[in-house]
């Protein structure tokens, strides 16, 4: 008995030991930084991996290529970044940060710089969820309960779709929004190795869209002029339902069409110009008037590639020319010469609310983003 009495006081020591140790290393080990990486199809990605290099060539960012190699020259693959991500036609999947985690295989969005930057810069584990789908508004799509039912230029856009049998239900790319966050944390321990019950911190919220929103000026200009408050209260919305009350939230500028659409706004007859710019101003006024804190509105249309935009235009106007003469579509022809269509593959190639399918484009829109987060701490 005396024995038995001995054995089982070692025992409940020594089990009584290694829990103390094992709490231990759970205190000691740091907690994961989650970012959630939100929005439409430019925050999935449709950067063209094979225009990726032209990075390099940039006057004052061509250095971040190498954040982006390993030491042969292969893309690198992150060791402490973690990305959970859904391209088309596939299952949501995970995997270390590296290319190829865009919208397609072959693409890349925001997230290969912007998780590089954040590497650098914080010494423990990563994760970025991204949760982002193509085509999608906050009008309706993403609009959030705080916002009510859909009014003025919202309500009208809505009942015309009705009325031509393609109506949608509110809130529902807002609602899966939040269930992938929280379904994808509940597996945080299977997607970060190094996972072992420490915890996590949501570290930040970025916001890459409005492509979907900008594009009913002609018709519906009210839903531009009331992004602002859509887009503030589903900042208030998410913070309360994914109970951080003080996420730092992060707004990407829509870029697309450079500052030079600033210049072409002032034109009496350029519609579309003044309306990207109006967009652009609502998107600041969320992060300078809404009485939100820790809102910031981060430039983007800086990094718009020019030539790559003469480049689409020619290719337009060349396709309009091979359906005259016949002359099939193919990879070498996207452009009248081999030297203009190897300039054109090099920087893109993709559709115009995509960047052109320019990978540098971003690349650098990654950066700023995370840039954004660094400097708001």
């Amino acid at each position: 008995m005396m024995i038995e009495l001995v054995f089982t006081s070692l025992f409940v020591g020594l089990t009584s030991a290694v829990t103390d140790i094992n709490a231990e290393a759970r205190a000691t080990r740091k907690k994961v930084k989650v970012f959630i990486l939100a929005g439409q199809s430019n925050m999935e990605g449709h950067g063209q991996i094979q225009s990726l290099d032209h990075l390099g060539n940039h006057p004052q960012y061509g250095h971040l290529l190498k954040k982006l190699k390993a030491l042969d020259s292969s893309w690198a693959v992150s060791n402490n970044v973690f990305v959970s991500w859904q391209t088309y036609g596939q299952p949501r999947r995970h995997a270390p940060l590296s290319v190829g985690q865009g919208a397609t295989e072959n693409s890349v969005g925001p997230e290969l710089m912007f998780g590089t930057i954040m590497s650098g810069e914080y010494d423990m584990p990563i994760l970025l969820i991204k949760t982002a789908w193509g085509g999608k508004d906050v009008y309706c799509d993403f609009r959030s309960p705080g916002a009510g039912d859909p009014d003025g230029d919202a309500e009208r856009r809505l009942e015309k779709e009705r009325s031509e049998g393609q109506g949608r239900e509110v809130g529902v790319y807002y609602r899966l929004m939040v269930s992938e966050i929280f379904n994808t944390l509940e597996k945080i321990g299977e997607i970060v190795p190094s996972y072992q019950g420490q915890g996590y911190e949501l570290a930040g919220l970025v916001w890459f869209q409005g492509w979907n929103d900008f594009c009913q000026w002609p018709e519906f200009p009210g839903i531009i002029s009331d992004y602002p408050r859509h887009l503030s209260t589903m900042i208030h919305d998410l913070r309360q339902d994914l109970n951080v009350p003080e996420m730092p939230f992060v707004i990407g500028e829509l870029g697309i069409g450079g500052e030079e659409m600033v210049e072409k706004a002032k034109g009496e007859n350029n519609h579309e110009a003044r309306a990207i710019v109006h967009f652009r101003q609502g998107q600041r006024t969320v992060a300078s008037e809404s009485g939100l804190e820790k809102v910031t509105f981060v430039p983007t249309a800086d990094f718009w590639d020019n030539r790559l935009q003469e480049l689409r235009q020619i290719s337009d106007r060349w396709w309009n020319e091979k359906r005259k003469k016949g002359i099939p579509d193919s990879e070498e022809n996207h452009l009248p010469t081999k030297e203009l269509n190897d300039e054109y593959l090099q920087r893109g190639n993709h559709w115009y609310c995509h960047y052109n399918g320019s990978a540098s484009n971003y690349c650098l829109i990654g950066y700023a983003l995370a840039q954004a987060l660094i400097n708001g701490e």
